[in-house]
């Protein structure tokens, strides 16, 4: 087993940003919209390794009489970067769209054009660099005195964040090969250029299973649409009217588009 030494101050406080924030990847699209509104959404997501990119665009329908998105087959994508480079995005299946050679490159910045007929809808993003995890490690949950094919498992990572520079982390968790439900949103406000450690809690793993941790490293405005959409979700059942979730795409959709510098460690559990 993997170990480091604790810095508790700031694994703590690291902790309670990332806690706080544990959201459902499932809901990133398919939450509340104003009645009646009918808007584009454009899903964008762009890594560092080929095959990893998709946009998604489809349509929703009249929220009131309760119709499913219609996915939009027939668009116009391109992916611009500032190093001059040009990639169309071609419609595979049912609103997706990829390119399978296409990778991002740190700190660029990459424009997208979506055209749906006389419409034009556009974003722009910047990567970071790279972000790099120092290592992960485990313990065990359930008591020692237990079966040990029942015991439980909790996964922490341990990273030194970059100083000087604002820096804002996604974490998601794969589970022998399948994603977690939730994933993990934080800043580095609190432990800026510090080493931190911080466990995954409700990412449990039990003996046998492989887990993986992808980090991604995103802009100031991704960060804001995911904590705004995670307000949006959050909204209680005596809450006003949600209004419509937040955007970094210009025209009238919704959604967002993500440029993103990633790194990945697995470990398994004996």
């Amino acid at each position: 087993m993997n170990s480091k030494a604790m810095r508790n101050r700031f694994s703590v406080i690291f902790l309670m940003v990332f806690g706080s924030m544990l959201l459902s990847c499932e809901k990133v699209i398919d939450i509340p919209l104003n009645p009646a509104e009918q808007n584009i959404v454009i899903e964008a997501v762009l890594k560092d390794a080929p095959g990893a990119n998709y946009v998604l665009i489809s349509k929703t329908g009249s929220v009131c009489e309760g119709q499913e998105y219609d996915q939009i087959d027939d668009a116009e994508v391109i992916v611009a970067g500032s190093d001059g480079s040009s990639v169309v995005f071609d419609h595979i299946t049912e609103g997706l769209y990829q390119n399978d050679s296409f990778q991002t490159l740190p700190e660029l910045t990459y424009s997208l054009t979506v055209n749906i007929g006389e419409a034009t809808y556009t974003s722009s993003c910047v990567t970071r660099r790279k972000p790099e995890m120092d290592s992960l490690s485990y313990f065990m949950l359930t008591s020692p005195f237990a079966d040990p094919a029942d015991s439980l498992h909790l996964v922490s990572f341990h990273m030194l964040d970059p100083v000087d520079e604002d820096n804002y982390y996604l974490m998601k968790i794969f589970r022998n090969g399948i994603v977690n439900s939730g994933y993990y949103l934080g800043d580095d406000e609190f432990i800026n250029g510090q080493n931190f450690d911080a466990p995954f809690f409700g990412s449990e793993a039990k003996p046998g299973d492989t887990v993986m941790v992808e980090m991604i490293m995103m802009d100031a405005s991704n960060y804001r649409y995911f904590t705004g959409l995670s307000s949006t979700i959050d909204s209680g059942p005596f809450s006003a009217a949600p209004a419509n979730p937040p955007t970094n795409i210009e025209g009238g959709a919704l959604g967002f588009f993500g440029a993103y510098s990633t790194d990945s460690l697995t470990v398994m559990i004996p």
